[in-house]
């Protein structure tokens, strides 16, 4: 992943989880002490050092439910 060089403007996403899993992920972050949005970022950062330099992913995500 490139080094960043300037401050850029954040770009603001909305995603729908499970409930339980965000208590999890909100409980993980506050033990942390660090905030929620904090631990998304570093998450999706991570996944993209892992994933994102050959463009396409070559895991099995596997089948999900969707809930309304």
């Amino acid at each position: 992943m490139p080094a960043r060089k300037k401050q850029k403007t954040m770009k603001r996403v909305t995603v729908t989880v499970d409930p339980d899993d965000y208590d999890v992920f909100d409980s993980l972050a506050k033990n942390s002490d660090v905030t929620a949005s904090w631990l998304i970022r570093r998450s999706m950062r991570e996944f993209l050092e892992r994933y994102g330099k050959t463009n396409t992913l070559s895991m099995t995500l596997g089948e999900m439910k969707q809930t309304r």
